[in-house]
């Protein structure tokens, strides 16, 4: 790796890291809809990207491709499944949880693609599935939290989004700027028009179902965060969520496409593999400010944590092991 690729990699971790606080911090400061608020940053978000690559002509044919469609859907319910996730744990563990990932596509692909796993990675995935036990438990109502749904449904996503992206057929080059145009355009048309979608609904709706879901939504604690359709129309909201799409969201997506151009996605997952830990660094300085309340994981979240951070890192190391191993026989 080298030194610009470390420098992009750490980069992109302190920038995905401020994004998830700061998001937190807005949410609950102004008591915003978690999903609106995210279809309007992963709108600007793909603006931003399309500004980057200025390619924007040449990427609209994608909108013809399906596969484009179903990843920008996919990729929007899993960013709005794990922001909604920080009403109810803090940015750390919610970092926590996307490790779950790793375990999550190798048994997709084994069932689906017939990818198994080493025996050298099996390891790895037993621990990052006992972490993850050790932290639920740690968690207020531990199953019973609504976070572990979202963030399991969340990471899920993640792992179909991959899957899509994989086998889009305009996917297939490594050139960096027509990947960022792509997952802009991608992106940028599925926010667009569940955005519109939810406007209209909430046309149609009225004001007395978007005032109970309100009521709701602010009792985050007994219940899953419900969609506040009155929202989509609030200055707040757009003022909110376009300027961390933009300043924020955007520039996380693009840094991690750098990183994994310079670095490759195995040296990316081992850097990214820390991002739980600046998140942490994040909230205790953003608890110490006031910006956010005091929710910062205990210490059985953090051990957890850890145990899963080893686990992703060691099924890395016997990845590596199979390549070299792999190249050394040719």
């Amino acid at each position: 790796m080298t030194t610009k690729g470390l420098m992009v990699c750490l980069a992109t971790m302190v920038s995905w890291a401020a994004l998830i606080v700061v998001s937190k911090g807005l949410l609950l400061a102004y008591n915003l809809d978690p999903w609106i608020f995210t279809i309007i940053q992963l709108m600007f978000g793909g603006i931003f990207l399309i500004a980057v690559s200025g390619k924007l002509t040449a990427t609209l044919t994608a909108l013809r491709s399906p596969h484009t469609w179903a990843y920008g859907v996919v990729r929007v319910i899993s960013a709005s499944c794990f922001t909604a996730s920080l009403l109810y744990i803090s940015a750390a563990n919610a970092g926590f949880f996307g490790l779950v990932s790793v375990p999550f596509s190798a048994l997709i692909f084994a069932l689906l693609f017939f990818r198994l796993p080493s025996l050298l990675e099996l390891p790895g995935h037993i621990v990052i599935a006992g972490g993850m036990v050790l932290l639920i438990t740690s968690l207020e109502n531990t199953f019973s939290n609504p976070a572990v749904f979202l963030m399991m449904f969340s990471e899920l996503a993640v792992v179909v989004s991959v899957m899509i992206a994989e086998y889009h057929p305009q996917n297939q080059g490594t050139n960096l700027k027509d990947r960022a145009s792509l997952s802009g355009v991608m992106l940028l048309a599925s926010a667009l028009v569940m955005l519109v979608s939810l406007a209209a609904l909430s046309l149609l709706t009225g004001a007395t179902q978007a005032t109970t879901a309100t009521q709701a939504a602010a009792d985050w604690k007994q219940s899953l965060p419900l969609l506040d359709l009155a929202q989509v129309w609030s200055p707040t909201m757009w003022i909110a969520a376009v300027a961390v799409g933009i300043t924020m969201r955007g520039v996380s997506m693009f840094l991690s496409m750098q990183a994994i151009n310079l670095v490759g996605s195995q040296n990316y997952v081992a850097t990214i593999a820390a991002l739980p830990f600046a998140s942490l660094l994040f909230e205790l300085l953003a608890d110490r400010s006031g910006f956010i309340p005091q929710n910062l994981p205990t210490p059985t979240a953090i051990i957890a944590g850890t145990i899963m951070a080893c686990g992703s890192l060691g099924i890395l190391w016997a990845r590596q092991r199979k390549i070299k191993a792999a190249a050394a026989y040719t």
